[in-house]
């Protein structure tokens, strides 16, 4: 860190650069995070972003230690952790299903209410209508 000027400190571009990736990974809010480094601003730290070309996004890349537990998992746990998958995509398919039941049985109902009533309940898309 080169000089202090009051409460906050000047960084150079190797620093500002890490700092940027460090904010990335690590899921902090702007204000929090600029406080806890010094950082003058939030806006400062926008800057830094457009100055240096940093993605609003940074997925981390598995590390080293993941990838070795990876590797040393046994075929059980994989067949565990498929049915357990399969599982669970059985039930979205199910939830996905009785929504889409519950829309029909909704458009049904404003169907049967607008014929019954004489009246037009859905919203027409497009320009207002009077």
């Amino acid at each position: 860190m080169s000089k202090s000027q009051s409460n906050y400190t000047v960084y150079s571009d190797e620093e500002r650069l890490a700092l940027l990736r460090e904010f990335k990974m690590s899921g902090m809010g702007k204000r929090s995070f600029c406080k806890l480094h010094g950082i003058r601003s939030t806006s400062m730290l926008r800057y830094w972003e457009k100055k240096y070309s940093i993605e609003k996004e940074v997925v981390p890349l598995q590390s080293e230690s993941e990838e070795d537990e990876m590797a040393n998992r046994s075929k059980d746990s994989y067949q565990d952790e498929n049915a357990q998958l399969k599982k669970r995509i059985k039930e979205l398919e199910k939830a996905l299903e009785f929504s889409r039941l519950e829309t029909l049985a909704r458009d049904l109902m404003i169907d049967k209410a607008e014929d019954y009533f004489d009246i037009s309940i859905r919203k027409k898309s497009g320009a207002k209508q009077p």
